[in-house]
C-alpha cells in the first residue's frame, strides 16, 4: 500500500508505464534498499542479479570511456529504474551506477520475476514493454552524452 509521498512518486515512474496488475506483481516482490552516497551500486560489465527503482535520492549511470575514466550519461531519479540489464541476458551491467547523495530505492530479484514471466505471459509483455520504453531513453540519453563528448553535432538523419 502507498503510505509516503515518495511511495506515490515511484508509483509515477517507470512503473506509470505498465498496467495496474503487472505493477502490484512487481511491488510484491520489491525489497527496500538503501545506499549511503557514493555507493557503487552495479558496475559496468558485472553480472546484474537485481534491478531497482529509486524512491529517493539520485544515481548516475556512467560509462567507461577510453582516455577519459568514468563519464555520467544519465542521472536517475525518483520513480526511474536501474539495472534492466539483470532482465536481459546475459545479465551483465550496461553502465555503472553510483549513487549521487543517499539513495532509498525498491530492488528486484531478477530469478524472482523472471519465473514469474514463465507463469504469465502477459505480465512478461507489460513489463518487458516497460523495459523496452525506459531503454530508449537511455539510448537517447547515450546518444546525447556521445555528441557532448565529441563536441559536435550529431549526423543523424532528422
Amino acid at each position: 500500500m502507498v503510505a509516503t509521498k515518495s511511495d506515490e512518486a515511484v508509483l509515477r515512474g517507470w512503473l506509470a508505464t505498465m498496467p495496474r496488475e503487472a505493477r502490484s506483481k512487481v511491488l510484491a516482490i520489491a525489497s527496500p534498499a538503501s545506499f549511503p552516497g557514493g555507493t557503487e551500486m552495479m558496475r559496468e560489465g558485472d553480472h546484474v542479479g537485481q534491478f531497482g527503482i529509486v524512491k529517493s535520492g539520485r544515481i548516475a549511470l556512467s560509462l567507461g570511456v577510453s582516455g577519459r575514466g568514468q563519464v555520467v550519461i544519465e542521472t536517475a531519479e525518483v520513480g526511474e529504474v536501474f539495472g534492466l540489464s539483470a532482465l536481459v541476458p546475459p545479465h551483465r551491467a550496461t553502465t555503472t551506477v553510483t549513487a549521487i547523495g543517499d539513495v532509498d530505492a525498491l530492488v528486484v530479484d531478477a530469478s524472482a520475476i523472471r519465473s514469474l514471466f514463465e507463469q504469465d505471459c502477459e505480465f512478461a509483455a507489460s513489463v518487458y514493454f516497460a523495459v523496452a520504453r525506459a531503454l530508449l531513453g537511455r539510448l537517447d540519453a547515450a546518444h546525447e552524452a556521445l555528441i557532448d563528448l565529441s563536441g559536435g553535432a550529431s549526423s543523424a538523419v532528422p
